[in-house]
């Protein structure tokens, strides 16, 4: 009996001991590694939104996405590369939001980014004074009866050029046959003035901003709000992407929420960030961000829907597609990460 008990007690013993040593695998095997996150194509002009690349770094684990930045010369670039499906998320203007529809590029705009970015500048030598509309008209028309007509620098089919012609049409001015509308990049603008090769440029408020900075032009006039409006840029997605992958286009939309409440409203901040990313001069650098542009996570709808009209009357596009830009529209992602309802998402 003893012995009966004996080797109970030792087949009990081992039974604990396999029993252990099968469950102490499970109990000290690791956590399983965290997925690896997202690689976001993100499609930005080159040299251009340096905020928003300092400081999505910031969140972008919060939503296990790494941002990665395809640099483009021009929006329709960017444009043609997210329908191309190069790219996941993209920055694009109004302008082209307009042309997508027109084209049947089928893109959505679910966030804003701000403007500001239409600069007309005028060089020293054409002798009128800053912000002053009633002389450059004078100008402008006292040039045409010469038969020497005003040369304005401003990229063909640009927001640049559409807003320039919006511009000199309020004042009565034709673009077509008042003044000579030059096709110069807008890194050749601030050697043009200073050279005198052309009168105007209407440029980007970066290269306005050297220009100016270096003493070498006069401000005409910043074209944005008021009868110009303020949204001229946003980013975009392709409809397919929210259609097959929503939760991803969320967090992309979240985490760029996320980054601009970083320095949305906060001027100093906004420089700070800047100044990380950029090679600008601080006076150039403090002109551009602080006299000119505005950037907000909303997106004022009615602006764009203006801008379709426009650009129709100027025959850039073929039909008014104004009554077709909320379809193009989906500002629920960026409502939803900012945490307000839709309808405070139409204006700012």
């Amino acid at each position: 009996m003893f012995d009966n008990i004996q080797s109970r007690r030792k087949f009990m013993l081992s039974s604990t001991a396999i029993g252990i040593a099968a469950t102490a695998p499970a109990i000290l095997k690791p956590t399983a590694a965290l997925a690896a996150p997202d690689v976001v194509r993100d499609g930005l002009t080159i040299g251009a939104q340096g905020a928003i690349r300092i400081a999505l770094p910031q969140v972008q684990a919060k939503y296990n996405l790494d941002f990665s930045y395809k640099e483009f010369p021009d929006s329709t670039s960017i444009l043609l590369a997210l329908d191309q499906g190069e790219l996941d998320y993209g920055v694009t203007t109004a302008q082209h939001l307009i042309r997508a529809i027109s084209e049947g590029i089928d893109v959505v705009w679910v966030l804003g980014w701000g403007g500001g970015y239409n600069v007309l500048i005028a060089g020293k030598a054409f002798g009128i004074a800053a912000n002053d509309p009633a002389a450059l008209q004078a100008k402008v028309m006292e040039r045409k009866k010469a038969g020497s007509p005003v040369k304005i620098a401003a990229p063909t089919g640009s927001m640049q050029h559409a807003k320039l012609a919006l511009y000199l049409k309020s004042l009565n001015i034709d673009p077509d046959k008042d003044v000579q509308i030059l096709n110069l990049p807008f890194r050749n603008h601030p050697r043009a003035i200073e050279s005198g090769e052309v009168d105007l440029a209407m440029t980007l408020s970066v290269f306005g901003a050297i220009s100016l900075a270096k003493g070498d032009a006069v401000l005409v006039k910043h074209v944005f709000d008021g009868p110009f409006g303020k949204q001229e840029i946003g980013f975009i997605v392709r409809r397919r992407t929210i259609a097959e992958k929503k939760d991803y286009v969320q967090r992309m939309v979240s985490a760029h929420v996320d980054a601009m409440k970083l320095f949305m409203g906060n001027m100093d901040q906004q420089i700070a960030y800047e100044k990380k990313y950029s090679r600008l001069d601080q006076p150039v650098l403090e002109m551009q961000e602080r006299e000119f542009l505005r950037y907000d996570y909303r997106t004022r709808v009615a602006d764009i829907k203006q801008l379709a009209k426009e650009l129709h009357q100027l025959g850039w596009v073929k039909a008014d597609v104004s009554d077709k830009v909320d379809s193009v529209i989906d500002l629920s992602f960026a409502a939803k990460a900012a945490g307000i309802p839709v309808a405070d998402m139409t204006t700012w």
